[in-house]
């Protein structure tokens, strides 16, 4: 788990590779001992890496690995994650959106609608995503609308990462 947090500040600084070669590492290491939920998170993690990275092929075979790791009631035995078919799906939206790729919207916007209202971090991500599939679409008042929200929600998470991704969003539509 600690080495996929790091992996995440790899992709942050635009070290893609090295956050996939993490993750490789730790999903090696987590295969004969970690709880399949675990194991379901880092194969999303490294879906998510390898979207960063650009090999499109790769991360959605990640994630379709991440689905079917995923137990069917992951909640007995996440101590330090927060995965189930709702923030899977938005893990996946997320990559898509990277790839400019059409289907996010529509798997963006059911994760949305299915998302526990108490994951404020989790709504403020996908919100910034949404608007980021949306500006690929051309959907600029949609994708407008869905950036105005998040950064509110930024702001009152107090999450300067997505506050950074929302900005250049908005530029981008200006």
């Amino acid at each position: 788990h600690a080495a996929a947090e790091q992996a995440f500040v790899l992709i942050d600084a635009g070290a893609t590779c090295d956050a996939v070669d993490l993750l490789e590492r730790a999903r090696r290491r987590a295969n004969a001992t970690a709880p399949p939920t675990l194991r379901a998170w880092l194969a999303a993690a490294h879906g998510e890496a390898l979207a960063a990275h650009a090999d499109r092929t790769a991360s959605l075979h990640a994630f379709d690995q991440a689905a079917e790791l995923l137990p069917d009631d992951p909640s007995d035995e996440r101590p330090y994650v927060a995965l189930d078919a709702v923030h899977l799906a938005r893990w996946r939206g997320h990559a898509l959106a990277r790839f400019g790729d059409p289907n996010a919207t529509a798997i963006l916007t059911d994760a949305l609608n299915r998302l526990d209202p108490s994951f404020v971090r989790a709504e403020t991500a996908l919100r910034v995503d949404l608007a980021t599939a949306l500006a690929t679409t051309g959907d600029r008042c949609d994708a407008y609308a869905f950036a105005d929200h998040a950064i509110r929600l930024a702001a009152q998470v107090g999450s300067m990462r997505q506050q950074r991704r929302i900005k250049i969003i908005l530029a981008a539509l200006t």
